[in-house]
């Protein structure tokens, strides 16, 4: 989607004395890259010329690549006005697209529409809510470059201002940011803000999405847009020190998960059994999601039988559970599928959840069942299993192929009919499957897998529509 009419702006120079350190560095993700290196990824995927780093005088980003460019601020405190002057006299591009590294959220596909927008107006585009500007995730014509100069040469240095006037000469539209864009805009201003971020329920991911035309399933259109997707990440649990459970769940109030396993496990009886509940980051860890480690000390630590409880955990069937006692070793080393000629037509993946629920034959009888599938590309129904546990059916499916001696899968598509997790798409790639498909939504965790490993991940299959959240190109017409 680069283009060379649009070029792209960074802004990190801003001082921040309420963060109390630089917003550009925070690592928002366990195991991540700092904010701007983040924030740089998304403008490389936007414009084919160099992308502009607008920086505060002193400060330093150590080993940019090449098509990066800094500016640094001219005069120092003159806010972004000053920044946004300095990268429209450095492009010769007809667009600048502006964004602050402090908008963790915002996606390449919201600020592609962004372009798209200004280039078939004329006129730059400026999200905005009510009579709210969020100017530093915008596109702004090279030609407002005369104007922005004077602004600061008479000392006007509110873009806010700036932006009221080049509004009503027409250099600009707003653009009313929609109820499920909000959280693009979501920025970083605070400590408080920072922490929160990191227990968040959903975060915004960029996805495919596929619809068939009214009365013809066989004719698609398809975009680039945004989706709200539930955060999935590991927590391993400890007790008086003993790894017992890794707990796959959405971040957050994790003293209070700890309590409520063990409560509902029967371990503890009373809030007095327990002593203590300290949190803390996975250290050990060298995976991108390092996870979180919850230790629980009791009162008592002699009347619990840490070995019973291992067993207790390990032969649950809750879904919640994934059966390993560490987060390394939830994360099993399977090498990455290569990019082949396989693919499957959206008409067939469309056609897959009908097939699937004529042969559903316990989830008819019963309502509680969940199913696993395989499909050839073709849509010929190969096999089946369902089991009260998502992962328990997968592992059927997953079982009779390696017991008919039909593994590596590389030539199926797996259909799930419930929620995709982050075991389900590594269990896939144990047997080598390269589209893994839902009915419902997949996780955070499951998408970030399914990228890394080649895989293509298709959720909310029904009605005529579906997402692609990575592996798009083993989707044709």
């Amino acid at each position: 989607m680069a283009n060379d009419r649009t070029a792209a702006a960074l802004l990190v120079g801003g001082n921040s004395s309420r963060m109390g350190e630089d917003k550009s560095l925070l690592i928002c993700n366990p195991g991540g890259a700092p904010l701007y290196e983040e924030q740089l990824e998304k403008l490389s995927h936007i414009s084919s010329l160099p992308i502009l780093l607008s920086v505060r005088a002193g400060q330093e980003f150590p080993d940019l690549s090449e098509n990066i460019e800094i500016v640094p601020d001219q005069v120092s405190d003159q806010g972004p006005l000053a920044a946004l002057v300095s990268c429209l006299e450095k492009t010769s591009a007809d667009w600048l697209l502006m964004l602050a590294v402090d908008l963790p959220h915002i996606r390449v596909s919201y600020l592609q529409s962004l372009i798209s927008e200004a280039e078939q107006s004329g006129m730059g585009v400026i999200p905005r809510k009510g009579e709210h500007w969020e100017p530093l995730a915008a596109v702004y014509p090279v030609s407002l470059l005369h104007k922005a100069r004077e602004h600061l040469k008479a000392g006007q240095l509110s873009l806010r201002k700036f932006i009221d006037e080049a509004v009503d000469e027409g250099f600009l539209i707003g653009r009313d940011i929609a109820l499920q864009e909000e959280p693009l805009f979501s920025n970083l201003n605070t400590p408080e803000d920072f922490e929160s971020l990191k227990h968040e329920e959903y975060i915004p991911t960029d996805i495919y999405r596929w619809e068939s035309l009214p009365n013809d399933n066989e004719s698609f259109t398809h975009s680039i847009t945004s989706d709200l997707v539930a955060l999935e990440e590991p927590v391993e649990l400890r007790v008086e020190g003993h790894s017992v459970a890794v707990l796959m769940r959405t971040p957050g109030h994790d003293k209070e998960l700890a309590a409520g396993f063990l409560f509902s496990e029967n371990v503890i009886h009373h809030v007095d059994d327990l002593f203590e509940i300290s949190e803390c980051q996975n250290v050990e860890s060298n995976e991108p999601t390092q996870g979180v480690v919850v230790d629980v000390l009791f009162k008592n630590a002699s009347s619990v039988n840490l070995e019973k409880l291992s067993r207790h955990v390990f032969t649950s069937s809750s879904c919640g559970i994934c059966g390993k006692a560490t987060i390394e070793s939830v994360f099993q080393t399977f090498p990455p599928l290569s990019t082949d000629s396989m693919e499957i037509s959206a008409a067939t993946l469309l056609s897959l959840p009908t097939e699937l629920n004529k042969h559903q034959k316990s989830f008819h009888q019963t309502g509680g069942l969940h199913a696993s599938a395989l499909f050839s590309t073709n849509g010929e129904l190969q096999i089946i299993r369902e089991d009260v546990g998502r992962h328990n059916a997968l592992d059927k499916v997953v079982g009779h192929a390696l017991l008919e001696q039909s593994t590596p899968l590389s030539d199926r598509v797996l259909l799930l009919s419930g929620r995709i997790s982050f075991e389900l798409m590594q269990k896939a790639l144990a047997a080598g499957i390269p589209i893994v498909a839902g009915i419902s939504a997949p996780s955070s965790l499951a998408i970030k897998f399914a990228q890394e490993s080649g895989q293509t991940l298709v959720g909310f299959l029904r009605s005529g529509s579906f997402n692609v959240y990575a592996g798009e190109m083993r989707i044709v017409d």
